[in-house]
């Protein structure tokens, strides 16, 4: 009999290129029952976290290294569909928030928090589903 999926905790890729931003947040959504799984500091090292770690949801910082607006979206998108990917952006531009909602990804300002942030991997958590690896 497989393991009740719903019994895991999320799993995280948290990919920003702040490294104190990182682990104050890794902080909070391991206590708050998360798992991150892998962390990433520019746009090719989230990519091949994604890769090595398979993780649930990937939030992604829009400003990194090695990425030039939602490019690192797109890849990701295009190179795993089933991948929720989270934007997380401290720049208001309601049109960069647009393409990425059109490209696919969910977007969340910084200062909205970490309760947005942990209601927004929920809600895309629950959208890919959990399936046995």
């Amino acid at each position: 009999m497989a393991p009740d999926d719903r019994a895991r905790p999320t799993r995280v890729v948290l990919a920003d290129d702040d490294h104190r931003f990182r682990a104050l947040v890794r902080s909070v959504l391991e206590e708050d029952g998360y798992e991150v799984v892998g962390e990433a500091a520019d746009a090719a090292a989230a990519r091949q976290a994604v890769v090595d770690h398979r993780p649930d949801v990937i939030i992604l910082d829009l400003v990194m290294g090695g990425a030039d607006g939602l490019s690192t979206v797109r890849h990701l998108l295009r190179d795993h569909p089933e991948l929720p990917v989270i934007v997380l952006s401290s720049l208001f531009d309601p049109l960069v928030e647009q393409e990425a909602v059109r490209l696919g990804a969910w977007y969340l300002e910084k200062m909205e928090g970490i309760d947005a942030l942990e209601q927004a991997i929920d809600g895309a958590a629950s959208v890919r589903g959990h399936r046995p690896r």
